[in-house]
């Protein structure tokens, strides 16, 4: 989630973004008490179908945050953000289709993930974003990928080496600072790992609680595709110098 000074100018200030407006970091403490938002603001986009979605400075186009990982450029026309959308979805098992001549239909895990976006192909920009309420249950991917999944070792190795494992898949909170990093699989539902949230300790979590779980926003809890292995303990390390300052 992209937090900026309220006092500050942003990236997107000056850009031509229709629909622009700042959540309320101050807002947000008051009604869920947390306190690392105060003074701050955060930049959504508000489009005609009246949802907003979180929007985040990237290359060459501002990005919108849509929901998991499928995060899309604002000024772009259909055909190329078809391509990042098409790529997105292979790589975490998402569903990405062409529909007509300027929609992209976009289904993820949960049943509030199906989303049809409509793009301007001549002023290259993202004019809509329509929630889709689905007939029937909707198709819902892991959010462990196969990848992944097999990257991790067996539960009991895992636990025999604590902080001396390495942990090969990390789980957050995009709206929250809750981190799970996973060092061990039971090959069906229970990890072993680091877990970063009031406290900072090693334990169990579950695939399927972490699926579930929304966070203060309502937003699901992502795994973190650029993630690279690394010893536990030098996390804890991090994490625990981050807390300390």
């Amino acid at each position: 989630m992209a937090w900026f000074p309220k006092s500050a100018e942003t990236v997107f200030d000056s850009a031509a973004i229709e629909g622009l407006n700042f959540l309320d970091g101050d807002l947000l403490a008051l009604v869920f008490g947390r306190p690392w938002s105060v003074g701050q603001k955060c930049p959504f986009v508000t489009f005609p179908s009246k949802d907003g979605y979180q929007i985040w400075e990237g290359g060459e186009s501002p990005i919108i945050h849509l929901f998991g990982e499928m995060d899309l450029p604002y000024s772009s026309d259909v055909t190329t953000a078809f391509e990042r959308a098409d790529y997105i979805a292979q790589e975490v098992g998402y569903l990405a289709r062409r529909v007509g001549e300027n929609q992209l239909e976009v289904i993820g895990r949960d049943k509030d993930e199906h989303l049809i976006i409509t793009y301007d192909n001549q002023e290259k920009r993202m004019i809509d974003v329509v929630q889709v309420v689905p007939s029937s249950a909707p198709f819902v991917p892991s959010l462990l990928d196969s990848e992944s999944r097999s990257r991790l070792p067996p539960l009991r190795e895992a636990e025999e080496k604590g902080d001396e494992a390495i942990a090969q898949v990390k789980f957050f909170t995009p709206d929250s600072s809750w981190t799970w990093y996973a060092s061990g699989f039971d090959g069906k539902d229970i990890f072993f790992g680091l877990v970063i949230g009031h406290e900072i300790e090693y334990g169990y979590f579950s695939l399927t609680e972490l699926m579930e779980t929304r966070g203060v926003l309502g937003l699901p809890i992502e795994r973190d595709r650029y993630f690279e292995p690394e010893l536990l303990a030098e996390l804890e390390k991090k994490h625990r110098k981050d807390v300390l300052g």
